[in-house]
């Protein structure tokens, strides 16, 4: 059972943060969740800076920059914003951003962290945000990002009507499948399956016919049928060829889906940044993406 009692929301004060949190207020009031506001501030090290970085921390005030920091959290998640959330916590933590939310994580029996991811112009197809990425890749609980845009959007949206699981043929599916079920009870959800097969897309001027392609597809889809089948549910299943993210984007379009469910797959394995595609997916996704 996929329930979240505690959710840890990361704070940086930027605009993609603030079109964020009324999903956040949202899932926290739908799940009855303690909710754990944690900003992180960074200090300077030698491998940032190298000797000067030292002039540096003996000239800043961190206790004052805490205080402060603490100030800004009470005034970018007001008491009235607490309503219908049984736990509140704001907190500031000093150190690397993406070492601090993870441990804080591991530490403080977090069961979701939420938080958006950052676009970067012309290079918003190759990155996702370092903080980001290093959370995803570090955290052992599920991550719900945002959608990934170049400009922050007004507000993120407050319901969960359309769950989208994107599935492969590793292992470990049948738990994506099986949380989406969860959620999908939770919020009243319709749900949907998409599996992409890169190797059937036609090539323009492939002589050998789809015949290969089409045996894949077919393979791909008895193959998710009697995973459904073993997870005891029978939503609607698209299989179709394309690259995945690109794909997975198409389709989540088409059925108009509020979340993207993906599994973790390799992030946590050696070389896991480079061997999954979960980083594409978000960074190609229409709406938010949980990552279980």
């Amino acid at each position: 059972m996929l329930e979240f009692r505690h959710i840890l929301f990361p704070v940086d004060f930027s605009e993609q943060g603030d079109a964020f949190r009324p999903l956040v207020q949202f899932v926290a009031r739908h799940f009855q969740a303690r909710l754990t506001l944690l900003h992180a501030v960074p200090i300077l090290t030698g491998a940032d800076y190298g000797d000067i970085a030292g002039m540096f921390a003996a000239a800043v005030d961190y206790t004052a920059i805490e205080e402060r920091m603490g100030t800004l959290l009470r005034d970018f998640f007001p008491l009235q914003e607490e309503e219908g959330i049984p736990e509140c916590t704001r907190k500031v933590s000093l150190g690397d951003p993406a070492v601090v939310i993870a441990d804080y994580a591991a530490n403080n029996k977090v069961d979701l962290i939420m938080m958006p991811t950052h676009g970067y112009g012309r290079f918003r197809s190759l990155l996702i945000g370092s903080v980001v990425s290093k959370v995803l890749h570090d955290a052992e609980c599920p991550v719900w990002t945002s959608a990934h845009a170049d400009v922050p959007v007004e507000a993120a949206p407050v319901s969960v009507r359309s769950i989208l699981a994107a599935l492969d043929l590793a292992e470990g599916q049948k738990e994506i499948i099986c949380g989406a079920t969860d959620l999908a009870a939770k919020f009243n959800a319709t749900v949907k399956l998409v599996h992409a097969v890169p190797a059937a897309e036609h090539v323009p001027g492939d002589t050998g016919g789809d015949e290969f392609g089409n045996f894949l597809v077919r393979s791909a889809r008895e193959h998710l049928e009697n995973l459904q089948a073993g997870a005891g549910t029978d939503f609607e299943l698209l299989v179709e060829p394309g690259p995945v993210a690109q794909t997975i984007r198409k389709v989540a379009l088409e059925t108009k889906a509020d979340l993207v469910v993906v599994g973790r797959g390799l992030m946590q394995a050696a070389f896991g940044r480079l061997r999954s595609r979960e980083y594409e997916i978000i960074r190609e996704s229409p709406c938010p993406v949980l990552s279980l």
